[in-house]
This record gives structure tokens, C-alpha cells and sequence, in this order.
């Protein structure tokens, strides 16, 4: 079992399962860069697609993102697996940098932010463009971690 294959401008992206996925998890990485270009996908007891991640340095090269979130997505789905959200849960990265970037001053809620993040670029088009905030630490423009679910 292999995920699609990687796009052909991306070099350095050689794609592989360190365990085999299930109906339940599933765990790609990128053999030239294990420890920063990888997906580690689940969807929870409530039917929550959970997923981290990485693609860095962001150089172009490594395995996309989105590519590799649309492979954990595929796989659940070809599994049968009933997905009700997708979960963003950031205590740092792009997601909560943008976060932070729009709250500052009030300026926006975490819910309207939200619609600004990478994360919902990848759940919107997947039908799950509703946000509902679970939980969040810190203040406007200084938030510690977001949790979010983009629901249908």
C-alpha cells in the first residue's frame, strides 16, 4: 500500500508507511525527511478527521501538505469511515500564527480567523466549512492553543 503519487516537481518527497494504516490511523512520512515532513491522521470516537501535519523547511521540495492530507482523507474514506468534522487543534504553526495574526486587536473573532487558515482551505473543500470553536488558551493576538471543529 503506497499513497498517490508524490507530485513529480516535488524532489525530495518519497513517501512511506512506517506501520500500515487502518480504519482508524494512518501515518505517512517522507523517508528523505522524517522528522519534518509527515502525516499522523485519526478520526476520533465522535467521528472527528484529526490530523498533524509538517512540511518544513517549506522549500518546495519535501511532500505537500495537502497532498498528504488528501491521502489520510482518501484512505478513511475508501476505509468506509464516517467523518462528522475535522479538527484543528494548534499550538503552533502556520494555523495559529494566522490566528494570532487576525485576532490582534479584536479585530476578528477565533471563528471568523479560522476561515483564514490553511486548515480550512483543506476542510472547506471537502464540504466542512462551518467553525466551531471547542477551546482556546491566551488572548486576542497571543493565543497559546486553538482548537477548532470545521463542521459540514
Amino acid at each position: 500500500m503506497t499513497p498517490s503519487n508524490p507530485p513529480p516537481t516535488r524532489s525530495e518527497c518519497d513517501p512511506e508507511f512506517p506501520a500500515l494504516p487502518t480504519a482508524k490511523l494512518y501515518f505517512v512520512r517522507n523517508k528523505k525527511r522524517p522528522f519534518t515532513n509527515f502525516i499522523r491522521a485519526e478520526v476520533t470516537p465522535v467521528g472527528y478527521f484529526l490530523y498533524h501535519v509538517e512540511n518544513t523547511p517549506s522549500d518546495g521540495l519535501g511532500c505537500p501538505g495537502s497532498w498528504l492530507v488528501n491521502n489520510a482523507w482518501a484512505h478513511f474514506v475508501q476505509s468506509g469511515v464516517s467523518i462528522n468534522g475535522i479538527r484543528g487543534s494548534w499550538t503552533y504553526g502556520t494555523n495559529l500564527k494566522t490566528i494570532n495574526d487576525l485576532t490582534r486587536n479584536n479585530a476578528m473573532t477565533i471563528a471568523e480567523a479560522a476561515t483564514r487558515t490553511w486548515a480550512f482551505n483543506q476542510a472547506s473543500g471537502k464540504g466542512f466549512a462551518s467553525v466551531d470553536v471547542l477551546d482556546s488558551h491566551g488572548t486576542p493576538g497571543n493565543y497559546t492553543s486553538v482548537d477548532v471543529v470545521f463542521l459540514p
